[in-house]
């Protein structure tokens, strides 16, 4: 609201007085300040209540998982029985919850949660053969990676296992 507008609503004749009263008390300075505090509480309740509605689905979608889960589980024993056309009755398996659509709805909800949906790892010795190897040299590298073993036979003196005498299966 203007001073001019303040001064027509409550009936002041000049409003060089109120006008004077504002720079003087700083009345601009105080009225940016007040929107920026109502604009902050207004963000802060949006935000609330956003993250408030977040929390519920996220809660909704684990109830709805770990229901699945719970159906999966009953299902692994379900049977049905189903009579073919010679009236000659069956047994099969029924499985309405498969765990392949229990791994789409926990690849959902990762998504959602902004979680990665897949994880993969890969493991090597560090080393990279790029042409073909020497079976020999590859035979060196597996014995001096694997420790050597004793082998008990029974009664009597073990034995030390080698690679190299171990037989072709």
């Amino acid at each position: 609201m203007s001073i001019r507008a303040l001064c027509a609503a409550n009936e002041i004749p000049t409003w060089s007085t109120v006008n004077a009263r504002a720079n003087r008390e700083g009345w601009d300075a105080l009225r940016t300040e007040y929107q920026r505090q109502v604009e902050a509480k207004s963000l802060d309740l949006t935000a609330s209540k956003r993250a408030q509605k977040i929390a519920e689905i996220q809660l909704d979608a684990l109830n709805v998982i770990h229901a699945a889960i719970l159906k999966m589980a009953e299902d692994m024993d379900a049977y049905e029985e189903w009579e073919d056309s010679h009236g000659v009755v069956h047994r099969r398996k029924l499985m309405r919850m498969t765990p392949k659509d229990l791994d789409i709805m926990l690849a959902r909800f990762q998504t959602f949660m902004g979680q990665p949906t897949q994880i993969n790892e890969s493991r090597n010795l560090g080393i990279d053969i790029l042409s073909e190897a020497d079976p020999e040299a590859m035979r060196q590298i597996l014995a001096a990676l694997r420790p050597e073993r004793t082998v008990g036979l029974g009664p009597g003196p073990a034995e030390v296992a080698h690679p190299e005498k171990a037989r072709a299966n």
